[in-house]
């Protein structure tokens, strides 16, 4: 099973926000352009890569506001 078939079944779903640059320097991306980050509530996870890295803070995510 691939991994982004694995973090789908775990309840994630493709994170379509900006994710500012701090987040690859704080991680040591050498390929940001290559990332794809999945988000559930208190987990934002990347699949660009092996290292899958993985942050539970939202910083440098962008905030969506949502209406109901």
């Amino acid at each position: 099973m691939k991994f982004t078939e694995y973090i789908k079944q775990e309840g994630y779903t493709r994170y379509r926000g900006a994710v500012d640059d701090s987040v690859y320097e704080y991680f040591q991306c050498p390929n940001p352009e290559k990332a794809t980050w999945y988000f559930k509530k208190g987990s934002y996870q990347c699949t660009g890569c092996k290292e899958q890295c993985e942050t539970d803070s939202s910083e440098g995510f962008q905030m969506f506001l949502f209406t109901e």
